[in-house]
């Protein structure tokens, strides 16, 4: 702001100058013609009339000296009045045009005094003084627009001639200098102050002017501004008349996007909470039960990674008609993914596990898509309002752990929550705290379960398996794991794990060829740290990375494959092995497996388990495909001796199970001895 202030006050300042320049040269002009031809007939008047015929040969030379200089003077005022006076920017130059010939003209007058100081008698002395006095008190008026030329032109008329004077013998003539010293002085204070008045009021009717011109600017500009307000004002008005139009059709807009899921266009998980809260205070007033079910797609995401995420939503615009059929007007909703929840009112549990077995029902039957017969089934939990809460968030939860629960099991009729479920769910609550304080309270041990060569027998890794003693009660990993990796706590505890089985593996005496494996899971191996943890281990333990395997299993491979293949680059550009395990659990195995750089491929239980049926055509799949991938072989949960002779014989590099032995502690290990010399024994 200052500035802008500044710089306004400089382009104010300029031109208001520029204009008071101009009109102090017109000033100076105006007044000095009539001081040109005074000058002319004094100096005629001094030469010819006080010496009459006598004049003599220098004053005749003054004469026409002081004459060339008014006539140039009069050309100039010509030439000024003509073109100069047009011109804005030529009012300081005027002034020093005019100035010069002032001041050329006064030291002529003055040399006139000096020169013939002593040839003048008494009364032609006093006769030139009066002249020059004269000049000198013009001054004050007729040079008043120019503060230098109104004080040094009375000084240069009357300060030589009146210090002649002072020095002069004569007496009369040395009062006449001390009058001509005080006339002078006299004259210089009343220019100054003559000058400052008129220098003034130039200034400021030169300022008042341009004040007025821009004022009258300011006036144009506001009334333009006010018709152009007028005429947005008409445009607004215009516009106004259909705003009420917009404003329902953008509001209509904004609820879509905002409460309506774009796909299905069934209700979304926000609208659908709040639409809850509301049904579940409706069952309380009216004291009518209100059951919510939460429905989720069993083998959707095959559908969607196999066949496209176009077949995959068409998939669910078919599965969302199906429920839609089953509710009224937004009671359904679109929770997360292929997640669905339908909210019955008046419903009480008999009613509502009938609507949802005719949904599953429903869902089961096949769908054509893009020409492709596809089959679902549905997972149902349901919870009651106001039985089992009365919050909708909550109510919302425990549909969705009921729906968890009998996903995990073999019946797959919809289910109702109950207390049964609800103290297991407590008592997974309970575990999950105790899950996060295992480590500090060193509850968890590793066992090692041996993995022996088919060829010989001997022991060629030893696999580190997490134990969990949670006050004196043993929590099996099928159970804790999962809640470590829904918890995110699997990469505190997966890094203790690993940590704990490469010291453990450093100090193996007795076998110090033997390799130590770590199962790992996708969480840990996404995770950007992981390789840095790995490398940490390896320099804390002092264990060959060569003697370091980690097992991933297959369905690790579905996620994120490129992130997966680049961490799986740097772990075995570090010489540590990688193994698939449970192979051909999972429908992605023999398309993935071409394209990762993996070791070992572990061929899972239940296979193994079925050997004598379809499971030996399977294995004897996944060798010849492992074999031409370069890849070696281990049978897990080998249990008997003629299963160990079977896979043998098929060709499996390495067999691990109970027939071997079962897991042990690390102290356990070290003075274990492997009781089967052969296996053919």
């Amino acid at each position: 702001m200052l500035n802008f202030l500044r710089c306004f006050y400089i382009k104010t300042n300029t031109a208001t100058q520029k204009a008071s320049n101009l009109d102090a040269a017109k000033l100076l002009y105006d007044n000095g013609l009539l001081g040109i031809l005074v000058s002319a007939l004094a100096s005629t008047l001094m030469v010819f009339w006080t010496n009459g015929l006598d004049t003599n040969t220098h004053q005749l030379i003054w004469w026409l000296s002081i004459s060339s200089i008014l006539l140039l003077r009069l050309l100039d005022y010509a030439v000024w009045k003509l073109s100069s006076s047009k011109l804005a920017s030529a009012g300081l130059l005027g002034i020093r045009r005019f100035a010069a010939g002032c001041i050329v003209t006064a030291i002529a007058w003055s040399l006139y005094l000096v020169i013939f100081f002593n040839l003048f008698t008494d009364s032609e002395l006093f006769f030139a003084i009066i002249i020059i006095s004269s000049f000198a008190g013009g001054s004050a008026f007729l040079l008043s627009s120019s503060r230098f030329t109104a004080i040094s032109y009375p000084l240069i008329l009357l300060v030589p001639i009146s210090l002649f004077g002072l020095l002069s013998e004569h007496e009369n003539r040395q009062i006449l200098g001390i009058l001509g010293v005080a006339f002078a002085l006299t004259m210089v204070f009343s220019c100054i102050k003559s000058s400052r008045f008129t220098l003034g009021a130039i200034y400021q009717k030169n300022l008042n002017a341009l004040l007025i011109k821009e004022m009258e600017n300011e006036k144009n500009l506001v009334a333009q501004a006010n018709q152009e307000l007028e005429l947005k004002s008409k445009e607004l008005n215009q516009v106004n008349i259909n705003l009420e139009d917009k404003v329902k059709r953008r509001t209509d807009e904004i609820y879509q996007l905002s409460n309506i899921d774009s796909l299905t266009q069934l209700v979304n998980r926000k609208a659908f909470t709040s639409s809850l809260e509301s049904l579940i205070e409706q069952s309380i007033v009216k004291d009518n039960p209100l059951a919510l079910l939460f429905i989720d797609l069993n083998g959707f995401k095959k559908i969607n990674d196999t066949m496209g995420h176009k077949v995959g939503d068409s998939v669910l615009v078919q599965v969302t008609k199906r429920i839609s059929a089953f509710s009224e007007n937004n009671r359904a909703g679109r929770w997360n993914g292929d997640e669905f929840l339908v909210a019955l009112p008046y419903s009480d549990q008999d009613t509502a596990m009938s609507i949802a077995k005719a949904i599953a029902t429903s869902i089961t039957q096949p769908m054509y898509v893009h020409g492709n017969e596809l089959y679902l089934s549905a997972s149902i939990g349901i919870a009651m309002a106001p039985a089992h809460s009365l919050s909708a968030t909550e109510l919302i939860q425990l549909a969705d752990l009921t729906m968890c629960e009998q996903k995990k099991s073999d019946n797959k009729q919809p289910r109702l929550f109950s207390n049964d479920l609800k103290e297991k769910i407590i008592a997974s609550q309970i575990i999950l705290e105790g899950l996060q304080h295992a480590i500090e309270r060193k509850q968890f041990f590793l066992c090692y379960q041996p993995i022996q060569s088919a060829k010989d027998n001997v022991s060629f890794a030893f696999e580190a398996l997490l134990r969990w003693n949670f006050y004196e009660k043993f929590i099996g990993p099928d159970v804790f794991i999962p809640l470590a990796e829904k918890s995110g706590l699997i990469k505190e505890i997966g890094a203790w794990v690993l940590n704990r089985a490469c010291m453990d593996a450093s100090y193996w005496q007795f076998n110090q060829q033997a390799s130590v494996s770590v199962n790992v899971s996708v969480i840990q191996l996404m995770d950007d740290g992981f390789i840095r943890l790995l490398d940490n281990c390896l320099r804390s333990s002092g264990l060959a990375p060569e003697r370091l395997h980690l097992e991933v299993t297959e369905s690790t491979f579905i996620e994120n494959k490129a992130k997966i293949r680049q961490q799986l680059e740097q772990i075995q550009a570090r010489n540590i092995g990688v193994s698939i395990d449970d192979f051909g659990t999972g429908y992605s195995s023999l398309s993935q497996l071409q394209s990762l750089p993996v070791n070992y491929v572990k061929i899972d239980k239940s296979f193994v388990d079925n050997i004598e049926g379809k499971g030996e055509a399977i294995i004897r799949a996944t060798l010849f495909i492992a074999r031409e991938l370069n890849c070696k072989t281990i049978a897990e949960g080998v249990e008997t001796k003629e299963q160990a002779i079977a896979l043998s014989a098929m060709g499996v590099d390495y067999l691990q199970g109970y027939y071997f032995a079962k897991p042990m502690k690390n102290e356990d290990l070290i003075v274990w001895q492997n009781p089967i010399t052969s296996i053919f024994s």
